[in-house]
């Protein structure tokens, strides 16, 4: 009898510390607080009373709290809520969520109709379109194509004007080499107003032309989800931005070799 509780003591322990199984997903952390982790994609999950915190690498548990941008590897449990979570800084394969998942997503307010507002011509544009009732959760992808001369190490965020124009207002995922996606739930009825950065308003996408371009708009309408393709021509910061200086066409005093890149042995144009 004496051996029997150190070997159950010892078989607790290891069911303690050992590696999570079941229901799980990946994501990216946007923020870990008051019983709850939320992930970049926008969806926000409960955590479980007692939920393991591990290093994906060692699969031990560690000290270190969820972080954004820190990426995870998330566990539920049998009633939905998250009951481990692995740690890691570098990033983890984005993989499609089983479909059991949506359910353990923490549900917004109950939605409620909205008077129909009296048009005021002098008035700000709402947010909000007049012929769709504000309320219903639509699931909006979006997927982006860069240009081919963006860094391969880049970041590709979403600003919009409901952000204040926040040049990282939303994260996006790389699927490729010139793809970015990211799916966010938003309300029916919203006139949804963005621009594509690579973090910062000096990396903001410009027009196809090289000049500043004007926000995108998109209306979401009462879908139950939308999928959405653009494509980013130019960034802000591309150096040649479409124009391509030219050597002046006659020799000055001021100029006098205005063809640098002649071969050698030719003679320099003389007007």
């Amino acid at each position: 009898m004496k051996r029997i509780f150190p070997l159950l003591a010892l078989s607790a322990l290891l069911l303690a510390t050992a590696a999570p199984s079941g229901l799980q997903m990946t994501g990216q952390v946007l923020d870990f607080e008051r019983g709850y982790i939320f992930l970049t994609t926008g969806d926000a999950f409960k955590l479980a009373d007692r939920v393991r915190i591990l290093d994906a690498k060692s699969l031990k548990p560690t000290a270190r709290t969820p972080e954004p941008r820190d990426f995870a590897r998330i566990f539920f449990d049998d009633f939905g809520k998250v009951s481990a979570i692995e740690l890691s800084g570098a990033p983890l394969p984005i993989e499609t969520p089983p479909p059991l998942v949506e359910k353990f997503v923490v549900a917004l307010s109950t939605p409620y109709s909205l008077p129909t507002p009296t048009p005021n011509p002098n008035a700000r544009p709402d947010r909000f379109h007049p012929h769709f009732t504000p309320g219903k959760i639509v699931a909006v992808t979006f997927t982006v194509q860069v240009p081919p001369n963006t860094p391969m190490n880049a970041q590709v965020f979403i600003t919009t004007d409901a952000s204040n124009w926040n040049p990282q207002a939303i994260l996006m995922h790389r699927i490729d080499a010139l793809h970015f996606r990211v799916t966010r739930k938003l309300a029916s009825g919203t006139d949804f107003r963005y621009l594509y950065t690579r973090g910062s308003l000096q990396t903001v996408e410009r027009a196809e032309n090289g000049m500043a371009r004007k926000p995108r708009t998109l209306l979401i309408s009462d879908a139950d989800a939308r999928a959405v393709g653009d494509i980013v021509y130019r960034w802000a910061d591309d150096s040649s931005n479409g124009i391509t200086a030219q050597p002046n066409a006659i020799p000055t005093q001021f100029n006098p070799a205005p063809f640098p890149n002649l071969p050698p042995g030719v003679p320099t144009p003389h007007p």
